[in-house]
């Protein structure tokens, strides 16, 4: 552990801990530093309990960072019961693993140092110091296994030891390792662009809430505790953050973490972005755009091949239909969100079973392409499979027509028995009410949200086909088979609810090729209505070809297109 040092002079005359009336009158008089909790001027700000690890909800943990903030306004009779307090944490710090929970704790405990002068003795608050200043020290040496506790202990603490207690040597030399690792945590945890690793998503709020607190602080030092690019990072990590929100204001893919709105005004405070103020306007629970300026913001949508995350979003607006995809770890996570229902969220893997046998997956999920502009925000994906096997998962999210498109293309270099299903993960109070006489359905929360139509199965029910279109104990599954040697399995979701008690129908189209007509296995195609709205799709399962397709030619291997109320089919997107 390391020891407290003799300070500089700061008055007339030296003071320390070792002349402690002197220390507490000093403490007691000093204006600057400024408190933590005063120094982020933001309404009904606890800048330690910003988005709290769910570990730490609920908790011991919540409850000390509390108890110890409220620690001006105890009285000198309660001095006796912090002592106790203090010694009992103390004593678990020595056999405590790293967390996040002991992290918040021991910056809790160091926020409260300058207070815990007036309330106690010398000893056991120069124990305390000693104590954090090798925890700090110690952090700084160790391996960065764990980001969340790392950032805390290795950036956050030594930084908050050395802005507090500037007077004290020991103190005042952890500002440097504390900017190396602060920067360092910055640059390696996000993607260039401020995105966060979609492994690391869950805890990219509380990641957030000690970079905001480090860089407060950071601002008023002689030096800044971010190098310059990490600080750029900073900067676009709000504008990420902004993008990852739902409706309510927490995070995508999230149960765990609150809103934590005053977290997001401190952090706006400190970047001062135009774009990022007046998209927050229109993110954020209790805030109102006021600027027109929507179309001329950045794009809502953003796909990071690094991050292996992508957001499809129609626009910047609470209400907006929203896509998330993460697909790290060989695990493909979606969440749909429209206005304030989160319809599902969570793992939506591909089973596929080839004559009987479940495959394994043999390889990461990769980016195949990325499109995004007026009309959609397109993300397609591949993985292979054992014996040759590939999947690749297509994504579509439409603006003005307020649709989306999921569908996976099975392809193998060989005919055998495919069976495959994928299902999405429905959350708590979501029901799919089926069609009865065909084999859409509704999705309903408190009310209906998506009509879900099954573009490779037959529309009416008493056309009899091996596959289905059902709720199960997991979410709304889409199952299909075939003896073929590749197979279409796309789901559409109409978005718009206005068109839910209009005409929903869809028909598979005959794709020919030099006046031969083309089995499902080599390429499919599909043409959708909803109420006066249609579509059509197009989809090449091998080599392309010159293809004819409902009266148009398609050379590519994907297309989408609108039909128009007059005139020529309207593409929405062509993939080559």
């Amino acid at each position: 552990m390391a020891t407290v040092e003799q300070p500089k002079k700061a008055t007339k005359g030296k003071v320390s801990p070792d002349r402690w009336e002197d220390w507490t009158r000093y403490l007691a008089k000093r204006s600057k530093p400024i408190p933590l909790a005063k120094l982020i001027a933001i309404k009904q700000a606890k800048p330690l309990l910003w988005s709290l690890p769910g570990e730490c909800q609920g908790s011991v943990t919540e409850d000390l960072l509390n108890r110890l903030q409220s620690l001006a306004f105890r009285k000198p009779s309660d001095a006796s019961e912090i002592a106790a307090d203090l010694e009992q944490w103390l004593e678990s710090a020595r056999v405590r693993e790293i967390s996040a929970s002991f992290a918040l704790e021991a910056l809790a405990w160091c926020n409260a140092l300058p207070s815990l002068a007036n309330l106690l003795p010398a000893a056991p608050w120069s124990q305390l110091l000693d104590q954090l200043v090798g925890v700090a020290s110690d952090a700084a040496k160790a391996e960065s296994t764990s980001p969340l506790p790392h950032q805390l202990l290795a950036g956050e603490l030594p930084l908050t030891l050395a802005y507090l207690l500037p007077e004290l040597a020991a103190c005042k030399t952890l500002a440097e390792p504390a900017r190396d690792a602060l920067s360092h945590g910055l640059t390696e945890f996000l993607d260039g662009e401020g995105m966060p690793h979609a492994k690391h998503l869950s805890i990219a709020r509380p990641l957030l809430a000690c970079w905001t607190r480090c860089l407060y602080m950071g601002r008023t030092m002689k030096r800044n505790c971010f190098t310059k690019d990490a600080k750029t990072q900073y900067e676009w990590l709000i504008r990420q953050s902004l993008r990852l929100l739902r409706n309510d204001g927490t995070q995508v893919f999230s149960a765990d973490f609150p809103s934590s709105p005053s977290l997001i005004d401190a952090a706006l405070t400190l970047v001062e972005d135009k774009d990022d103020d007046e998209i927050a306007d229109s993110m954020l629970p209790g805030r109102r755009a006021t600027s027109d300026r929507r179309d001329s913001l950045p794009s809502p949508a953003t796909n990071s091949e690094w991050a292996e995350l992508a957001v499809l979003r129609r626009e910047w607006d609470r209400s907006s239909d929203q896509l998330m995809v993460s697909y790290a770890n060989r695990e493909v996570q979606v969440e749909l969100n429209c206005g304030k229902e989160t319809v599902f969220s969570g793992l939506c893997n591909p089973e596929l079973r080839i004559d009987g046998k479940l495959l394994e997956l043999q390889q990461d999920w990769e980016e195949v392409c990325w499109y995004s502009d007026k009309d959609l925000d397109y993300l397609e994906i591949e993985s292979r499979f054992e014996n040759g096997w590939k999947v690749q998962r297509q994504f579509t999210l439409a603006r003005e027509e307020r649709f989306l498109v999921i569908a996976d293309a099975i392809m193998g270099e060989s005919v055998a028995q495919i069976d495959h299903r994928f299902t999405l993960p429905l959350r708590e109070g979501v029901s799919f009410l089926a069609a009865g006489e065909t084999r859409e359905g509704i999705l309903h929360v408190r009310k209906p949200v998506a009509a879900v139509l099954p573009l490779q199965l037959p529309e009416w029910r008493a056309d009899r086909v091996d596959g289905a279109l059902e709720q199960t104990a997991s979410g709304l599954q889409l199952r299909q088979s075939a003896n073929a040697k590749c197979l279409m399995a796309p789901l559409f979701l109409d978005l718009k609810p206005k068109r839910f008690s209009k005409q929903l129908t869809w028909r598979r189209l005959t794709v020919a090729q030099q006046l031969q007509i083309l089995p499902a296995d080599v390429a499919v195609g599909y043409r959708i209505q909803c109420g006066k709205r249609q579509w059509l799709i197009y989809r090449s399962l091998g080599p392309t070809a010159s293809r004819s397709v409902l009266g148009q030619h398609f050379s590519s291997e994907y297309v989408m297109a609108q039909f128009p109320d007059g005139g020529e089919l309207k593409q929405l997107i062509e993939i080559e």
